[in-house]
């Protein structure tokens, strides 16, 4: 049997839990902005070949990069609103949890989900996601986009590792299957 692709949530939020400004801007990451945390980034990017993530998230990482920054890889835009994505990117409309089910079984690398909060509490509830790879940033931003907007009761988690990445801290967890 082949071997099942891993859905790995990688950000970096801020030390009180929130992932972007309450405009969904991301302006404090850019003093954070390192050589080690750019190679970082593109260890990780390099190992998934799938991105998946919401509207607003696709939405913002038009806005902030000028194009769509991940159109190297296959890309998956979860919306009920959304009907077509403009740059390299499929929409789909169905039921979640049974898309990356699906995709999961695919042959592949491992799948990055992007975001965003709504998106994470769906698929952690349903057991489908692998790996939680959260960088902590030293700032308190006090308000914004928290990365849970829902309360997850007993999602059991195992710290595999610890890293320090200039000022930040990586932590990535298993998420331990019910």
């Amino acid at each position: 049997m082949a071997e099942t692709r891993n859905v790995l949530l990688y950000l970096v939020q801020s030390l009180d839990g929130y992932i972007a400004e309450h405009d969904g801007g991301m302006t404090w990451l850019q003093q954070l902005n390192t050589t080690e945390a750019d190679n970082a980034f593109q260890n990780f990017y390099n190992r998934v070949d799938t991105v998946i993530m919401g509207r607003k998230t696709y939405t913002r990482a038009i806005q902030r990069a000028g194009s769509y920054p991940y159109a190297d890889k296959q890309s998956f835009v979860f919306s009920t609103t959304m009907h077509d994505a403009s740059e390299r990117a499929t929409v789909v409309a169905g039921d979640v949890v049974e898309f990356v089910r699906q995709l999961k079984q695919k042959k592949g690398g491992d799948i990055w989900l992007v975001g965003g909060p709504d998106l994470f509490a769906k698929l952690l509830k349903a057991h489908e996601i692998d790996k939680l790879i959260i960088s902590i940033a030293p700032v308190l931003l006090g308000d914004g986009t928290p990365l849970l907007r829902t309360n997850l009761k007993d999602v059991p988690l195992n710290l595999m590792k610890t890293k320090k990445i200039g000022r930040l801290v990586e932590l990535t967890y298993a998420v331990e299957k019910q």
